[in-house]
Protein backbone atom coordinates (compact mmCIF):
# COMPACT_ATOMS: atom_id res chain seq x y z
CA UNK A 1 0.00 0.00 0.00
CA UNK A 2 1.01 3.92 -0.95
CA UNK A 3 0.73 6.50 1.66
CA UNK A 4 -1.84 8.00 -0.07
CA UNK A 5 -3.95 4.54 0.46
CA UNK A 6 -2.88 4.40 3.64
CA UNK A 7 -3.93 7.79 4.60
CA UNK A 8 -7.48 7.22 2.94
CA UNK A 9 -7.86 3.89 4.70
CA UNK A 10 -7.18 6.06 8.24
CA UNK A 11 -9.17 8.77 7.12
CA UNK A 12 -12.09 6.50 6.22
CA UNK A 13 -12.24 5.24 9.97
CA UNK A 14 -12.84 8.10 11.16
CA UNK A 15 -15.50 8.53 9.28
CA UNK A 16 -17.08 5.67 10.05
CA UNK A 17 -16.42 5.90 13.60
CA UNK A 18 -17.73 9.72 13.58
CA UNK A 19 -20.80 8.50 11.42
CA UNK A 20 -21.87 5.91 14.20
CA UNK A 21 -21.28 8.06 17.11
CA UNK A 22 -20.35 7.42 21.08
CA UNK A 23 -16.77 6.91 20.01
CA UNK A 24 -14.64 8.85 21.94
CA UNK A 25 -13.54 12.31 19.84
CA UNK A 26 -10.14 12.20 20.89
CA UNK A 27 -10.15 8.54 18.85
CA UNK A 28 -11.22 10.00 15.94
CA UNK A 29 -8.80 13.36 16.04
CA UNK A 30 -6.38 10.91 16.21
CA UNK A 31 -7.16 9.31 12.80
CA UNK A 32 -7.46 12.03 11.25
CA UNK A 33 -4.33 13.82 12.35
CA UNK A 34 -2.52 10.24 11.63
CA UNK A 35 -3.77 10.49 7.73
CA UNK A 36 -2.64 13.94 7.67
CA UNK A 37 0.97 13.07 8.66
CA UNK A 38 1.18 10.16 6.26
CA UNK A 39 -0.35 11.79 3.16
CA UNK A 40 2.23 14.68 3.82
CA UNK A 41 5.29 12.27 4.34
CA UNK A 42 8.28 13.37 1.83
CA UNK A 43 9.02 9.62 2.15
CA UNK A 44 7.52 5.85 1.64
CA UNK A 45 5.61 4.69 4.89
CA UNK A 46 7.15 1.42 3.31
CA UNK A 47 10.45 1.92 3.39
CA UNK A 48 10.87 3.82 7.01
CA UNK A 49 8.74 0.60 8.46
CA UNK A 50 11.42 -2.31 6.24
CA UNK A 51 14.25 -0.01 7.99
CA UNK A 52 12.68 0.06 11.55
CA UNK A 53 9.23 -1.73 12.02
CA UNK A 54 6.48 -0.34 13.83
CA UNK A 55 9.23 1.12 16.16
CA UNK A 56 9.99 3.30 13.17
CA UNK A 57 6.75 4.02 12.76
CA UNK A 58 6.08 5.17 16.37
CA UNK A 59 8.58 7.67 15.60
CA UNK A 60 6.41 9.60 12.76
CA UNK A 61 3.79 12.70 13.99
CA UNK A 62 0.77 11.51 15.40
CA UNK A 63 1.79 7.74 14.63
CA UNK A 64 1.23 5.51 18.21
CA UNK A 65 1.63 2.26 18.97
CA UNK A 66 -2.15 1.01 18.03
CA UNK A 67 -2.13 2.76 14.59
CA UNK A 68 1.52 2.02 13.86
CA UNK A 69 0.41 -1.72 14.05
CA UNK A 70 -2.37 -0.99 12.15
CA UNK A 71 -0.43 0.57 9.21
CA UNK A 72 2.26 -2.74 9.77
CA UNK A 73 -1.19 -4.81 8.88
CA UNK A 74 -1.85 -2.99 5.93
CA UNK A 75 1.61 -2.92 4.73
CA UNK A 76 1.89 -6.69 4.94
CA UNK A 77 -1.33 -7.79 3.79
CA UNK A 78 -2.94 -4.81 1.76
CA UNK A 79 -5.95 -4.42 4.04
CA UNK A 80 -6.94 -3.76 7.39
CA UNK A 81 -9.50 -6.16 9.25
CA UNK A 82 -10.16 -3.13 12.06
CA UNK A 83 -11.72 -1.37 8.96
CA UNK A 84 -13.55 -4.03 7.44
CA UNK A 85 -15.28 -5.05 11.08
CA UNK A 86 -16.33 -0.83 11.17
CA UNK A 87 -17.84 -1.05 7.52
CA UNK A 88 -20.06 -3.90 8.53
CA UNK A 89 -23.79 -2.04 8.39
CA UNK A 90 -22.43 1.01 6.79
CA UNK A 91 -23.95 1.41 3.29
CA UNK A 92 -20.65 2.53 0.85
CA UNK A 93 -22.72 5.34 -0.19
CA UNK A 94 -23.16 7.33 3.09
CA UNK A 95 -19.69 8.28 3.77
CA UNK A 96 -20.08 10.20 0.70
CA UNK A 97 -22.94 12.17 2.30
CA UNK A 98 -20.46 13.57 4.63
CA UNK A 99 -18.86 15.55 1.72
CA UNK A 100 -22.01 17.58 1.17
CA UNK A 101 -22.65 20.97 2.99
CA UNK A 102 -24.69 20.50 6.10
CA UNK A 103 -24.62 17.14 6.89
CA UNK A 104 -22.61 15.97 9.17
CA UNK A 105 -22.48 12.94 10.95
CA UNK A 106 -25.39 13.42 13.38
CA UNK A 107 -27.68 14.68 10.18
CA UNK A 108 -26.38 11.97 7.85
CA UNK A 109 -27.61 9.07 10.33
CA UNK A 110 -31.05 10.54 11.13
CA UNK A 111 -31.97 10.59 7.20
CA UNK A 112 -30.35 7.18 7.23
CA UNK A 113 -32.63 5.80 10.23
CA UNK A 114 -35.82 7.66 9.52
CA UNK A 115 -35.58 7.72 5.07
CA UNK A 116 -32.92 5.09 4.34
CA UNK A 117 -30.92 7.36 2.49
CA UNK A 118 -27.99 5.55 1.16
CA UNK A 119 -26.65 7.73 -1.12
CA UNK A 120 -26.07 10.91 -2.56
CA UNK A 121 -28.47 10.64 -5.41
CA UNK A 122 -31.11 8.97 -2.33
CA UNK A 123 -30.13 12.74 -0.51
CA UNK A 124 -31.24 14.60 -3.25
CA UNK A 125 -34.34 13.17 -3.96
CA UNK A 126 -35.62 13.30 -0.25
CA UNK A 127 -34.19 17.17 0.15
CA UNK A 128 -36.22 17.55 -3.43
CA UNK A 129 -39.38 15.94 -1.73
CA UNK A 130 -41.96 18.09 1.30
CA UNK A 131 -40.72 14.93 3.33
CA UNK A 132 -37.53 17.05 4.77
CA UNK A 133 -39.14 20.54 3.99
CA UNK A 134 -41.47 20.28 6.29
CA UNK A 135 -39.28 17.96 9.08
CA UNK A 136 -38.68 19.85 12.32
CA UNK A 137 -35.03 21.01 12.32
CA UNK A 138 -34.80 21.13 8.89
CA UNK A 139 -36.94 23.15 7.07
CA UNK A 140 -36.93 24.70 3.45
CA UNK A 141 -33.39 26.34 4.09
CA UNK A 142 -31.80 22.97 4.73
CA UNK A 143 -33.07 21.52 1.63
CA UNK A 144 -31.70 24.33 -0.64
CA UNK A 145 -28.29 23.84 1.06
CA UNK A 146 -28.13 20.85 0.92
CA UNK A 147 -29.22 20.98 -3.07
CA UNK A 148 -26.38 23.36 -3.51
CA UNK A 149 -24.30 21.49 -1.64
CA UNK A 150 -25.04 18.65 -3.96
CA UNK A 151 -24.76 20.87 -6.87
CA UNK A 152 -21.05 21.74 -5.82
CA UNK A 153 -20.29 18.21 -5.29
CA UNK A 154 -20.87 17.12 -8.71
CA UNK A 155 -18.39 20.18 -10.14
CA UNK A 156 -15.64 18.47 -8.00
CA UNK A 157 -16.14 14.91 -9.38
CA UNK A 158 -12.88 13.75 -10.72
CA UNK A 159 -10.88 16.34 -8.67
CA UNK A 160 -8.99 16.67 -5.67
CA UNK A 161 -8.05 19.82 -3.64
CA UNK A 162 -4.41 20.97 -4.28
CA UNK A 163 -3.16 19.76 -0.77
CA UNK A 164 -4.67 16.00 -1.55
CA UNK A 165 -3.04 16.22 -4.87
CA UNK A 166 0.40 17.48 -4.51
CA UNK A 167 1.49 14.52 -1.93
CA UNK A 168 0.54 11.84 -4.72
CA UNK A 169 1.87 13.91 -7.59
CA UNK A 170 4.83 13.85 -5.12
CA UNK A 171 4.81 10.24 -3.88
CA UNK A 172 4.44 8.72 -8.00
CA UNK A 173 7.48 11.02 -8.74
CA UNK A 174 9.64 9.13 -5.32
CA UNK A 175 8.64 5.78 -6.68
CA UNK A 176 9.70 6.49 -10.94
CA UNK A 177 12.97 8.09 -9.53
CA UNK A 178 12.79 4.27 -7.74
CA UNK A 179 13.02 2.50 -10.72
CA UNK A 180 16.87 3.54 -11.77
CA UNK A 181 16.09 4.96 -15.32
CA UNK A 182 15.03 8.63 -14.72
CA UNK A 183 17.81 11.11 -15.30
CA UNK A 184 15.14 13.90 -14.70
CA UNK A 185 11.50 14.56 -12.72
CA UNK A 186 9.53 17.16 -12.07
CA UNK A 187 5.79 17.57 -11.78
CA UNK A 188 4.37 20.11 -14.28
CA UNK A 189 0.86 21.20 -15.41
CA UNK A 190 -1.64 22.55 -12.61
CA UNK A 191 -0.23 20.74 -9.76
CA UNK A 192 3.02 22.86 -10.12
CA UNK A 193 1.23 25.74 -11.00
CA UNK A 194 -0.48 25.46 -7.08
CA UNK A 195 -4.29 25.85 -8.43
CA UNK A 196 -6.47 25.03 -5.69
CA UNK A 197 -8.11 22.08 -7.48
CA UNK A 198 -6.66 19.32 -9.44
CA UNK A 199 -7.95 17.56 -12.85
CA UNK A 200 -5.35 15.55 -13.25
CA UNK A 201 -1.35 14.96 -12.48
CA UNK A 202 1.50 15.81 -15.40
CA UNK A 203 5.01 14.64 -14.65
CA UNK A 204 7.95 15.05 -16.81
CA UNK A 205 10.84 13.05 -17.28
CA UNK A 206 14.26 12.41 -19.07
CA UNK A 207 15.31 8.86 -20.21
CA UNK A 208 17.73 6.77 -21.70
CA UNK A 209 15.10 3.40 -21.26
CA UNK A 210 11.66 5.53 -21.80
CA UNK A 211 10.05 1.74 -22.20
CA UNK A 212 11.16 0.23 -18.87
CA UNK A 213 10.07 3.78 -17.63
CA UNK A 214 6.56 3.96 -18.63
CA UNK A 215 6.07 -0.25 -17.88
CA UNK A 216 7.20 0.71 -14.44
CA UNK A 217 4.69 3.77 -14.97
CA UNK A 218 1.70 1.68 -15.70
CA UNK A 219 2.29 -1.54 -12.67
CA UNK A 220 2.88 1.42 -10.16
CA UNK A 221 0.59 0.28 -7.14
CA UNK A 222 -1.18 4.32 -6.76
CA UNK A 223 -2.60 2.79 -10.22
CA UNK A 224 -5.92 1.53 -10.73
CA UNK A 225 -6.37 1.03 -14.57
CA UNK A 226 -4.05 2.25 -18.08
CA UNK A 227 -5.57 4.28 -20.24
CA UNK A 228 -2.81 4.58 -23.03
CA UNK A 229 0.48 3.18 -23.01
CA UNK A 230 3.36 4.49 -25.25
CA UNK A 231 6.99 4.95 -25.61
CA UNK A 232 7.33 8.26 -24.43
CA UNK A 233 3.80 9.16 -23.03
CA UNK A 234 1.37 7.52 -20.71
CA UNK A 235 -1.98 8.05 -19.67
CA UNK A 236 -3.08 5.95 -16.30
CA UNK A 237 -6.11 6.20 -13.63
CA UNK A 238 -5.12 6.51 -10.39
CA UNK A 239 -7.12 4.88 -7.48
CA UNK A 240 -7.61 8.21 -6.25
CA UNK A 241 -9.83 9.07 -8.61
CA UNK A 242 -8.24 10.94 -11.15
CA UNK A 243 -5.68 10.56 -14.23
CA UNK A 244 -1.66 10.88 -14.56
CA UNK A 245 0.08 11.39 -17.26
CA UNK A 246 4.00 10.87 -17.70
CA UNK A 247 5.65 12.13 -20.96
CA UNK A 248 9.52 11.36 -21.35
CA UNK A 249 11.15 14.13 -23.10
CA UNK A 250 14.54 14.83 -24.45
CA UNK A 251 17.04 15.96 -22.20
CA UNK A 252 18.18 18.94 -24.43
CA UNK A 253 14.68 19.90 -24.40
CA UNK A 254 13.33 19.73 -21.24
CA UNK A 255 13.36 23.72 -19.91
CA UNK A 256 10.52 23.93 -23.12
CA UNK A 257 8.76 21.04 -22.14
CA UNK A 258 8.42 22.00 -18.53
CA UNK A 259 7.52 25.50 -19.67
CA UNK A 260 5.02 24.22 -22.02
CA UNK A 261 3.25 21.48 -20.32
CA UNK A 262 3.15 23.61 -17.00
CA UNK A 263 0.61 26.22 -18.52
CA UNK A 264 -1.19 27.37 -18.43
CA UNK A 265 -2.62 27.78 -21.72
CA UNK A 266 -3.50 31.19 -21.93
CA UNK A 267 -0.05 31.80 -20.14
CA UNK A 268 1.73 30.00 -22.99
CA UNK A 269 -0.31 31.61 -25.91
CA UNK A 270 0.83 35.26 -24.15
CA UNK A 271 4.50 34.27 -24.44
CA UNK A 272 4.10 32.38 -27.52
CA UNK A 273 3.03 35.85 -28.94
CA UNK A 274 5.63 37.54 -27.72
CA UNK A 275 7.94 34.95 -29.59
CA UNK A 276 6.28 35.74 -33.08
CA UNK A 277 6.59 39.37 -32.28
CA UNK A 278 10.85 38.48 -32.62
CA UNK A 279 10.65 36.34 -35.28
CA UNK A 280 10.82 33.23 -33.17
CA UNK A 281 8.74 30.16 -32.73
CA UNK A 282 8.01 28.42 -29.07
CA UNK A 283 6.58 24.67 -28.42
CA UNK A 284 7.31 21.88 -26.34
CA UNK A 285 10.69 21.60 -28.20
CA UNK A 286 12.46 24.52 -27.69
CA UNK A 287 12.20 28.49 -29.12
CA UNK A 288 13.23 28.41 -32.56
CA UNK A 289 14.42 30.89 -34.88
CA UNK A 290 11.25 31.84 -37.77
CA UNK A 291 8.29 30.58 -37.92
CA UNK A 292 6.18 27.29 -37.37
CA UNK A 293 6.59 26.61 -41.87
CA UNK A 294 10.08 27.58 -41.66
CA UNK A 295 11.81 26.58 -38.54
CA UNK A 296 15.34 27.91 -37.94
CA UNK A 297 18.25 26.89 -35.88
CA UNK A 298 17.43 25.89 -32.05
CA UNK A 299 17.23 29.20 -29.67
CA UNK A 300 16.60 28.12 -25.99
CA UNK A 301 15.17 24.63 -24.70
CA UNK A 302 17.35 23.36 -22.27
CA UNK A 303 16.33 25.60 -19.58
CA UNK A 304 13.23 27.52 -18.64
CA UNK A 305 14.96 30.15 -17.34
CA UNK A 306 16.86 30.37 -20.79
CA UNK A 307 13.82 30.10 -22.90
CA UNK A 308 12.06 33.22 -21.26
CA UNK A 309 15.49 35.06 -21.43
CA UNK A 310 15.16 34.23 -24.83
CA UNK A 311 11.91 35.55 -25.14
CA UNK A 312 13.10 38.69 -23.53
CA UNK A 313 11.27 37.94 -20.15
CA UNK A 314 12.93 37.35 -16.75
CA UNK A 315 11.99 33.52 -15.36
CA UNK A 316 8.07 33.89 -13.82
CA UNK A 317 7.64 31.40 -10.91
CA UNK A 318 4.85 28.79 -12.06
CA UNK A 319 2.35 29.98 -9.40
CA UNK A 320 2.16 33.51 -11.67
CA UNK A 321 1.78 31.42 -14.94
CA UNK A 322 -2.42 32.67 -15.53
CA UNK A 323 -2.16 35.11 -18.11
CA UNK A 324 -3.46 38.04 -15.23
CA UNK A 325 -0.99 40.57 -15.82
CA UNK A 326 2.44 38.09 -14.73
CA UNK A 327 4.18 39.04 -18.66
CA UNK A 328 3.34 42.58 -18.49
CA UNK A 329 4.63 42.86 -15.35
CA UNK A 330 7.58 41.15 -16.35
CA UNK A 331 8.36 43.42 -19.15
CA UNK A 332 8.40 46.66 -16.68
CA UNK A 333 10.33 44.64 -14.11
CA UNK A 334 7.08 44.46 -11.50
CA UNK A 335 6.74 40.64 -10.67
CA UNK A 336 5.78 40.05 -7.56
CA UNK A 337 7.84 38.27 -4.74
CA UNK A 338 6.26 34.99 -3.74
CA UNK A 339 5.77 34.57 -0.15
CA UNK A 340 8.22 31.68 1.30
CA UNK A 341 7.82 29.24 4.11
CA UNK A 342 11.27 31.28 5.54
CA UNK A 343 9.21 34.62 5.47
CA UNK A 344 6.76 33.71 7.93
CA UNK A 345 6.82 34.97 11.60
CA UNK A 346 3.75 34.61 13.41
CA UNK A 347 0.68 32.44 13.15
CA UNK A 348 -2.09 34.54 14.04
CA UNK A 349 -5.01 31.87 13.81
CA UNK A 350 -4.53 29.42 15.91
CA UNK A 351 -7.03 27.12 18.31
CA UNK A 352 -6.38 24.80 21.52
CA UNK A 353 -8.45 22.39 22.88
CA UNK A 354 -10.55 25.44 24.53
CA UNK A 355 -12.29 25.13 21.45
CA UNK A 356 -11.85 22.69 18.27
CA UNK A 357 -8.04 22.55 18.27
CA UNK A 358 -6.39 19.01 18.82
CA UNK A 359 -3.86 20.13 21.11
CA UNK A 360 -2.84 22.64 24.24
CA UNK A 361 -1.86 26.17 24.16
CA UNK A 362 1.48 25.73 25.49
CA UNK A 363 2.01 22.85 23.24
CA UNK A 364 1.47 24.90 19.95
CA UNK A 365 3.69 27.95 21.55
CA UNK A 366 6.75 25.38 22.19
CA UNK A 367 6.12 23.77 18.34
CA UNK A 368 6.13 27.57 17.10
CA UNK A 369 9.18 28.41 19.38
CA UNK A 370 11.06 25.28 17.85
CA UNK A 371 10.15 26.62 14.21
CA UNK A 372 11.35 29.99 14.74
CA UNK A 373 8.54 32.03 14.72
CA UNK A 374 8.54 35.11 16.78
CA UNK A 375 5.13 35.25 18.07
CA UNK A 376 1.79 33.90 17.92
CA UNK A 377 -1.82 34.70 18.39
CA UNK A 378 -3.93 32.18 20.30
CA UNK A 379 -7.23 32.74 18.53
CA UNK A 380 -10.21 29.78 19.82
CA UNK A 381 -13.53 30.26 18.84
CA UNK A 382 -16.27 32.92 20.27
CA UNK A 383 -19.35 31.74 18.18
CA UNK A 384 -23.12 31.90 19.53
CA UNK A 385 -23.24 28.10 17.95
CA UNK A 386 -24.08 25.88 20.50
CA UNK A 387 -21.77 23.06 18.70
CA UNK A 388 -18.89 24.88 19.22
CA UNK A 389 -17.13 24.70 22.20
CA UNK A 390 -14.67 27.98 23.23
CA UNK A 391 -15.40 31.51 24.87
CA UNK A 392 -19.09 32.52 25.48
CA UNK A 393 -20.19 35.99 25.65
CA UNK A 394 -19.95 36.42 29.47
CA UNK A 395 -17.25 37.74 31.61
CA UNK A 396 -16.82 34.63 33.36
CA UNK A 397 -15.84 33.00 30.36
CA UNK A 398 -13.51 35.67 28.62
CA UNK A 399 -11.53 35.64 31.78
CA UNK A 400 -10.95 32.15 32.13
CA UNK A 401 -9.71 31.96 28.79
CA UNK A 402 -7.11 34.80 29.49
CA UNK A 403 -6.11 33.36 32.43
CA UNK A 404 -5.46 30.23 30.44
CA UNK A 405 -3.30 31.91 27.97
CA UNK A 406 -1.26 33.55 30.99
CA UNK A 407 -0.39 30.69 32.00
CA UNK A 408 1.07 29.55 29.15
CA UNK A 409 3.08 32.06 28.94
CA UNK A 410 4.65 31.41 32.08
CA UNK A 411 4.92 27.62 30.59
CA UNK A 412 6.79 29.26 27.64
CA UNK A 413 9.08 32.18 27.84
CA UNK A 414 10.73 33.21 24.54
CA UNK A 415 8.03 33.25 22.31
CA UNK A 416 5.61 36.21 22.46
CA UNK A 417 1.92 34.89 23.27
CA UNK A 418 -1.12 37.20 21.70
CA UNK A 419 -4.62 36.57 23.24
CA UNK A 420 -6.69 36.27 20.64
CA UNK A 421 -10.25 35.13 19.77
CA UNK A 422 -11.72 33.69 16.40
CA UNK A 423 -15.37 35.34 16.75
CA UNK A 424 -18.34 35.14 14.89
CA UNK A 425 -19.37 37.77 12.71
CA UNK A 426 -23.45 37.76 13.36
CA UNK A 427 -26.03 37.95 10.36
CA UNK A 428 -26.39 41.80 10.74
CA UNK A 429 -22.34 42.53 10.84
CA UNK A 430 -21.88 42.72 14.44
CA UNK A 431 -19.85 40.46 16.49
CA UNK A 432 -20.74 37.63 18.88
CA UNK A 433 -18.96 39.14 21.46
CA UNK A 434 -19.65 42.31 23.27
CA UNK A 435 -17.34 45.46 23.13
CA UNK A 436 -16.46 44.99 26.15
CA UNK A 437 -14.93 41.72 26.44
CA UNK A 438 -13.50 42.75 22.84
CA UNK A 439 -11.32 45.20 24.56
CA UNK A 440 -9.54 42.75 26.48
CA UNK A 441 -7.81 40.78 23.58
CA UNK A 442 -4.63 41.56 21.87
CA UNK A 443 -5.91 40.71 18.23
CA UNK A 444 -9.52 39.97 17.31
CA UNK A 445 -10.26 37.73 14.10
CA UNK A 446 -13.65 38.37 12.39
CA UNK A 447 -14.94 35.56 10.50
CA UNK A 448 -18.09 34.06 9.05
CA UNK A 449 -19.64 30.61 10.14
CA UNK A 450 -23.64 31.63 9.51
CA UNK A 451 -25.97 32.30 6.71
CA UNK A 452 -23.34 31.88 3.94
CA UNK A 453 -26.27 32.46 1.34
CA UNK A 454 -27.27 35.91 1.88
CA UNK A 455 -27.67 38.16 -0.94
CA UNK A 456 -24.59 39.95 -2.41
CA UNK A 457 -26.00 43.56 -0.91
CA UNK A 458 -26.44 42.48 2.17
CA UNK A 459 -23.40 40.18 2.76
CA UNK A 460 -21.08 43.08 1.40
CA UNK A 461 -22.88 45.42 4.28
CA UNK A 462 -22.66 42.77 7.08
CA UNK A 463 -18.60 42.62 6.00
CA UNK A 464 -18.65 46.49 6.28
CA UNK A 465 -19.81 46.49 9.59
CA UNK A 466 -17.64 44.08 10.66
CA UNK A 467 -14.73 45.57 9.18
CA UNK A 468 -15.73 49.09 10.92
CA UNK A 469 -15.74 47.49 14.52
CA UNK A 470 -13.08 49.17 16.39
CA UNK A 471 -11.58 45.94 17.80
CA UNK A 472 -11.72 43.95 14.64
CA UNK A 473 -8.12 43.14 13.34
CA UNK A 474 -8.60 41.03 11.09
CA UNK A 475 -11.17 39.11 8.86
CA UNK A 476 -10.67 35.12 8.72
CA UNK A 477 -10.72 33.17 5.80
CA UNK A 478 -12.72 35.77 3.81
CA UNK A 479 -14.25 33.91 1.43
CA UNK A 480 -16.22 31.40 4.08
CA UNK A 481 -15.69 28.42 0.96
CA UNK A 482 -14.67 24.65 2.22
CA UNK A 483 -13.34 23.60 -1.25
CA UNK A 484 -15.63 20.81 -3.02
CA UNK A 485 -18.20 20.73 0.04
CA UNK A 486 -19.90 24.93 0.11
CA UNK A 487 -19.05 27.85 -2.28
CA UNK A 488 -17.73 31.33 -0.97
CA UNK A 489 -20.10 33.92 0.47
CA UNK A 490 -21.25 36.36 -2.28
CA UNK A 491 -19.82 40.03 -1.90
CA UNK A 492 -18.51 43.35 -3.54
CA UNK A 493 -14.87 42.10 -2.85
CA UNK A 494 -13.24 45.21 -4.23
CA UNK A 495 -15.45 47.27 -1.65
CA UNK A 496 -14.64 44.84 1.10
CA UNK A 497 -11.00 45.09 0.47
CA UNK A 498 -11.12 49.03 -0.30
CA UNK A 499 -12.74 49.33 3.43
CA UNK A 500 -10.55 46.94 4.87
CA UNK A 501 -7.61 48.97 3.72
CA UNK A 502 -8.97 52.05 5.20
CA UNK A 503 -9.57 50.91 9.12
CA UNK A 504 -6.12 49.04 8.66
CA UNK A 505 -7.68 45.71 9.41
CA UNK A 506 -5.82 42.42 7.40
CA UNK A 507 -7.51 40.01 4.97
CA UNK A 508 -6.26 36.74 6.27
CA UNK A 509 -4.05 34.41 4.02
CA UNK A 510 -5.55 31.10 5.07
CA UNK A 511 -3.88 27.79 3.90
CA UNK A 512 -5.96 25.24 5.26
CA UNK A 513 -6.31 22.11 3.27
CA UNK A 514 -10.03 22.61 3.30
CA UNK A 515 -10.28 26.71 2.28
CA UNK A 516 -7.22 27.77 0.44
CA UNK A 517 -8.58 31.37 0.72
Amino acid sequence: MTNGDIARTLERIALILELKGGENPFRIRAYERAAVSVRNMDKDVRSVYEQGGTKALQQLPSIGKDLAEKIEEMLKTGKLAYLKKQEKGIPAGLITILDIEGMGPKRTKELWDEFGIQSIDDLEKLAQSDELRTRKGWGKKSAEAILRGIAQHRKMRGRLPLPQAEPLARELVRSLQDCGHVQRIEIAGSVRRGKETIGDIDILATSDKPEEVMAYFCTLPQVESVTARGRTKSTVFLRAGMDADLRIVEEGAFGAALLYFTGSKDHNIRIRRLGIVKKRTLSEYGLFAGTPKKKGEKIAAKTEEEVYKAIGLPYIEPELREDTGEVQAAQRGKLPTLVQERDVIADMQMHSVFSDGKTSMADMARAAKARGLRYIAITDHASPMGMVKGIRNTKKSVQTYLEAIKKARKQVPGIRILAGAEVDILKDGTLYLNDELLRQFDWIVATVHQYFHEPRKETTARMIVAIRNPYVHMIGHPTARMLGKRQGIAYDMDTVLETARKHSVAMELNTSPDRLD
